[in-house]
């Protein structure tokens, strides 16, 4: 059966897409087609290429968030020395500066 594979490839597109929730969906209705009726030999090939490529795909996006969260760290470690007035508007964080009447 064709449209099996095509399933699958359907879910590596949502995910491609930022769809996780299509592409569980889609993953869902081919584990579905599959309890109801097992791959044949015939259709094998074609399912293991679509779950190899949804697996790359799939390995690609978390490095991805890795990497998104480790950029997303650094500038929250750069930027919690910015914060040097509170909401207020008092200094927060000595700044080094003299006051206004010292600097001349």
């Amino acid at each position: 059966m064709h449209d099996r594979d095509q399933l699958i490839a359907r879910a590596a597109e949502a995910l491609r897409d930022g769809l996780p929730d299509s592409c569980d969906a889609l993953l869902q209705e081919f584990a579905a087609a599959v309890a109801r009726r097992p791959l044949t030999a015939a259709e094998r090939p074609a399912c293991e290429r679509q779950l190899s490529r949804l697996r790359a795909l799939a390995v690609a996006a978390m490095a991805g968030l890795d990497q998104a969260r480790a950029a997303l760290r650094d500038i929250a470690a750069a930027g919690g020395g910015l914060d040097v007035y509170d909401r207020s508007g008092r200094q927060r964080v000595a700044t080094g500066l003299a006051r206004r009447t010292q600097r001349f």
